[in-house]
């Protein structure tokens, strides 16, 4: 059975559930005003683009041909696929900020076998992008 993202409850959570978060910190920052758009729309739209179509698209596809235990719905595809996500972070972020980067990124790896397409897997990363985005601009300003 082909799955359909958008009318999907998983996705929905998926999607949804960090974005109260995100709304929550934009309300309370009196700093939303300093955004930067121009690097708001690469954070948020460019880089998740590129990056799922690199690690999602054609990394974890390569993977999933060689590897096909699946655990827990994780795949060893998923698993490598978001370790090396992980690892390639620690280049500009700190170890913390890094290991925050490994959850999402599994999600971002099921969603991809969930639908078999990279667009859910986009439109995830693009808003915990903006999230990281928002919760950056709180921490910076506080």
């Amino acid at each position: 059975m082909k799955r359909i993202f958008y009318v999907d409850p998983v996705f929905h959570l998926l999607l949804l559930g960090p974005i109260a978060l995100w709304i929550l910190l934009f309300l309370r920052n009196p700093y939303f005003s300093t955004l930067d758009t121009n690097y708001l729309i690469l954070l948020v739209l460019i880089i998740p683009t590129i990056e799922e179509v690199i690690f999602r698209g054609l990394l974890q596809p390569w993977i999933a041909k060689r590897y096909s235990q699946n655990v827990m719905n994780i795949t060893q595809a998923n698993f490598i696929t978001s370790s090396i996500f992980t690892l390639l972070h620690l280049i500009q972020n700190s170890m913390l900020m890094t290991l925050f980067v490994f959850i999402p990124s599994l999600a971002f790896g099921y969603t991809k076998e969930r639908y078999n397409r990279i667009t859910p897997s986009i439109l995830l990363h693009s808003s915990y992008n903006g999230g990281y985005f928002l919760v950056g601009i709180q921490l910076v300003n506080n």
